[in-house]
């Protein structure tokens, strides 16, 4: 929002005297007093939060198909197939990383059926996950979270704290903040980082692959948007839960799309044919490509120019 100081606040020449440039000082600072008292404090803005990652279950051929692509797993984006041990849970899944964000695969199992999906958040301020957490709390009624470690050979590391809402069937969503520790505790030796920032986690991730040199090569540059099929009564909810840390959220065509603080935007729309949560995302690239397809399993990678875009279908829902 700009705001412009009214015409009698602009250059002016030719006052009569002192008192009449002293009269105009003092009305452009009561009309920018009263115009600030409208912005809201940074206190009150909160941290800001951007996309983190996203993940999908798929179809079992779909998975494997991803997992054996040549393209998917030496050009499009740095590339791991592993299995995580936390506190609370452990899965295995399949990991593709860009700049600042990333995405995971995973076949039915531990993190649900086809279809299920999950939207994690991000913030990079000290702190913020509790600014955040009590965003949500006030805005949804339920707020909750808690510390997640990371277990290595030797050690288990404080990995990132976990911020929750309300339970939306289908489509987990929560908040990361990195630890403060994870870098310095996480392969520390790999790299030099030791931020919370997900651009310094993600590269560390990278070099703990012995990928980091494909770092300028690969496609893959970040998520931008995803489309999620959500019923409208939860619908509301998750625009609720988004709106209470500063997005923003408005109708557009049949869908309902939201805005953050980075380039590129959530699309919320009806489900069809019963398939609920993420079914589209589209990324920016580091190159730009010619006009290229690239199909898997039941899943199709569409590419051309600085941008790419993954449609997810089912095979249980396609025809």
């Amino acid at each position: 929002m700009s705001i412009l100081a009214p015409r009698a606040c602009r250059p002016l020449i030719g006052f009569a005297n002192l008192g009449d440039l002293m009269r105009v000082v003092a009305l452009c600072a009561g009309v920018c007093l009263m115009a600030s008292s409208h912005l809201p404090a940074a206190a009150e803005r909160g941290p800001v939060v951007a996309l983190n990652h996203f993940f999908v279950v798929v179809d079992a051929p779909t998975y494997e198909a991803a997992r054996a692509s040549p393209f998917l797993t030496r050009e499009w984006a740095p590339f791991e197939a592993r299995t995580t041990v936390r506190n609370d849970t452990s899965y295995t899944g399949s990991y593709w990383y860009g700049r600042r964000t990333y995405f995971e695969l995973f076949e039915p199992g531990a993190q649900g059926p086809v279809g299920a999906s999950g939207l994690a958040l991000g913030v990079e301020e000290p702190e913020g996950s509790a600014a955040v957490r009590q965003h949500w709390q006030d805005a949804l009624a339920t707020a909750g979270g808690g510390l997640v470690t990371r277990k290595t050979e030797a050690d288990e590391v404080p990995w990132f704290e976990m911020t929750y809402a309300r339970e939306i069937p289908g489509l987990r969503v929560w908040l990361m903040e990195y630890h403060r520790d994870f870098l310095a505790r996480w392969y520390g030796t790999l790299t030099r980082a030791r931020s919370i920032t997900r651009a310094d986690v993600l590269d560390r991730y990278v070099a703990k692959i012995g990928q980091s040199e494909r770092r300028q090569t690969a496609l893959l540059k970040d998520v931008v948007g995803l489309t999620i099929a959500i019923a409208p009564t939860e619908r509301e909810a998750l625009v609720k839960q988004l709106r209470a840390v500063g997005w923003l959220a408005q109708d557009e065509a049949g869908a309902v799309v939201c805005l953050g603080p980075e380039p590129g935007q959530l699309r919320l729309v009806a489900p069809k044919r019963g398939r609920t949560g993420i079914v589209a995302v589209d990324f920016s690239l580091q190159h730009p490509v010619a006009k290229a397809s690239h199909r898997i399993g039941s899943a199709e990678l569409q590419l051309e120019g600085a941008s790419a875009s993954l449609l997810l279908v089912s095979a249980s829902v396609s025809h």
